[in-house]
Parts: structure tokens; C-alpha cells; sequence
């Protein structure tokens, strides 16, 4: 019986099950870097004078714009994520293009909507967000099939970006001078992003290698992939030892150590390198959470959501069991 079949025969009211297909096809996980990072770029605000309110608008419309993307690129993966047994709904082809199509829209719409509360700041920010995922979804440009640029658009759109926001809505950027000491800032962020998205295109080299798409991953190699990951994981300590950022000092210190003590590449598994991702997002979530709990809140509930979906629907346990340590 396939995983589709079992799914039908044996999983409640189709109503609920048509739905949660929708929103998980979101990648809804995917929205916890971009939570998380915001929460580091506004307890920085925070800590250089800038005010404790919080208007929720810039964010929600941040995930909004980063559901949209996640949308169209479900679509664009669909063959390579159904090599790699992941993103099931779209996957196994119960949403379709049109779906994700109108989901989409109607994510940036709300967006659109939510960005016209926040500053002028942020809705430039909000822009160039919605443009970096323009272009590494849609071609010409689709900088998710040019090796490197697909990496440098991750630390981009996921750190520095999420970063300023998250600064911007603390106020601390409003005062003269401090987009200059804010982009310094989110240096270490965008190169921590980076390190953890190696990881995953190693998770997903093999799908993507048969399905065609050339990432950074099967550019590279497996073993020049796994060096760079673990050069990136220094250079977040290094960066963030630079602008005196201890989050992603201790970070990328305990990154490059666990990078160190693994396997080689030869002798993992893909679902572990997914794993090692997850928990290194996890180990991120629980430093920055003396200065901004938020996230680390955010990141568990998304993720029991995910948990009970994949159960349910689809009975594998993810992510829990990756955080566990056991098969994904």
C-alpha cells in the first residue's frame, strides 16, 4: 500500500486533511530562521536604546512573503522532493500548481496588507524580501538552481534581511548611523543561515542530482560541500567574535565543533545531515532565548504542529525524530 493509500483509507475527515495538505505544503518549518533571526536583529535593537513595543505586522507579513516563495517552490521541487521523501503534499500530487498558485497570491496579498501598518523602513526591507524570493524562484534569474548564488540568497534573504526587520521594528535604526552598525551585525547571522543550508542540500543531493537540479551540493560534491559547511560554521564565530555578537559566537563555535566530530560524508546517511540541521537551528533557538524567547516559543509550536501533520497524515514522526536522532 502506498504512503498516499494509507493516508486515505485511514486518516478522519477528508475536510481537515484537504486543508492541513495546504498549509504544510508551505513549509511552514522553513518560516522558524526567519523568526528566529528577526528575534536576534530585535533584541540587538533592543539593546542599543531602541523601544520594547512590538507591532507583530512586519513579521507576519515576513512569513507571508516566505510562505508565498515556499509555495512556488514546492512546485518548482516537486520531482526532487519526491525523491527525497519530503514535501508529501506536493509530492504526492494531492496540491497542484493551480493551488499553490492561488495560496501564493493570496499570501502576498495579505502581506501587501499587513506591510501598509509598518514604518517606511520595513516596508522597504518587506520589498526586498519579496524580491530575493522572486528571483530564486522564478526564472530568468531562479538563483535556486545556480550553485553558490542559491546559498548567498538563503544568508541573504534569511539573515541579513530578517535581521534589519527585526532591528527596524525594535526602533533602533531610526537613529542616525545605525543601518551602519546594524548590516555588520547581521554578518554572522547570514553565514550561520548559510552554514545550516549546506547541510540540508546535503540531506538533498542525491533527489536533486537525479531530479536535475543543480544546487550548490551537487555542484560542489558531497565532500567539498561538507568542508565548506564546516569553513562557514568558523567564519559565523569569527564574524561574530568581530562585531561582539556572542549568540553567533557561541553558535558557530558549538557548530563547527559538532561538524568536526561527524562522520565524513561517505559513511551518513542523507536523513542525518536534515537532522544535524535541525538540531543545529534547535541549538541556535536555545542560545538566543535568554534574549529573545520568542523564537525558541514559536519554533516548538510550529513544530508540534508539524509533528501531529506528519503522524497523522502520513505516519512518520518529523521532526521529532530528527531532533531524537532517529531516521527521517
Amino acid at each position: 500500500m502506498t504512503g498516499v493509500e494509507a493516508s486515505r483509507g485511514a486518516i478522519g475527515p477528508r475536510a481537515l486533511a484537504w486543508l492541513l495538505d495546504r498549509v504544510f505544503a508551505l513549509r511552514p518549518l522553513h518560516w522558524i530562521p526567519a523568526v528566529a533571526v528577526y528575534g536576534a536583529g530585535r533584541a540587538w535593537g533592543i539593546r542599543d536604546l531602541g523601544r520594547r513595543e512590538f507591532s507583530a505586522e512586519p513579521l507576519a507579513s515576513l512569513l507571508l512573503i516566505l510562505a508565498a516563495v515556499h509555495a512556488a517552490n514546492s512546485w518548482r521541487d516537486r520531482e526532487g522532493d519526491r525523491l527525497n521523501r519530503k514535501g508529501f503534499p506536493v509530492g504526492q500530487g494531492l496540491v497542484g500548481g493551480s493551488t499553490l498558485l492561488t495560496v501564493g497570491a493570496g499570501s502576498l496579498l495579505a502581506a501587501a496588507a499587513l506591510a501598509l501598518r509598518a514604518s517606511v523602513l520595513e516596508q522597504w526591507l518587506l520589498l526586498v524580501s519579496f524580491a530575493l524570493g522572486l528571483a530564486y524562484v522564478v526564472p530568468p534569474l531562479e538563483l535556486k538552481r545556480r550553485p553558490i548564488l542559491d546559498a548567498l540568497s538563503h544568508g541573504a534573504g534569511y539573515g541579513i534581511v530578517a535581521f534589519l526587520l527585526g532591528a527596524a521594528g525594535s526602533g533602533a535604526l531610526d537613529r542616525a548611523g545605525f543601518l551602519k552598525q546594524a548590516l555588520p551585525a547581521a554578518l554572522p547571522y547570514a553565514l550561520g543561515i548559510m552554514t545550516v543550508s549546506l547541510l540540508t542540500m546535503l540531506a538533498d543531493l542525491s533527489g536533486d542530482e537525479r531530479a536535475g537540479q543543480r544546487t550548490t551540493a551537487v555542484a560542489l560534491g558531497p565532500i567539498r560541500t561538507e568542508t565548506a559547511a564546516r569553513a562557514l560554521a568558523w567564519g559565523t564565530m569569527g564574524a561574530g567574535l568581530w562585531t561582539g555578537e556572542l549568540t553567533p559566537t557561541l553558535w558557530g563555535l558549538l557548530a563547527a565543533v559538532l561538524l568536526a566530530l561527524v562522520p565524513g560524508q561517505e559513511s551518513r546517511a542523507p536523513s542525518s545531515w536534515n537532522a544535524l540541521a535541525i538540531r543545529l537551528q534547535l541549538l541556535f533557538l536555545v542560545i538566543l532565548a535568554p534574549l529573545s524567547p520568542a523564537p525558541l516559543v514559536i519554533a516548538v509550536l510550529l513544530g508540534g504542529a508539524s509533528e501531529a501533520y506528519n503522524r497523522w497524515r502520513w505516519r512518520i514522526s518529523y521532526p521529532l525524530q530528527a531532533v531524537g536522532g532517529g531516521k527521517v
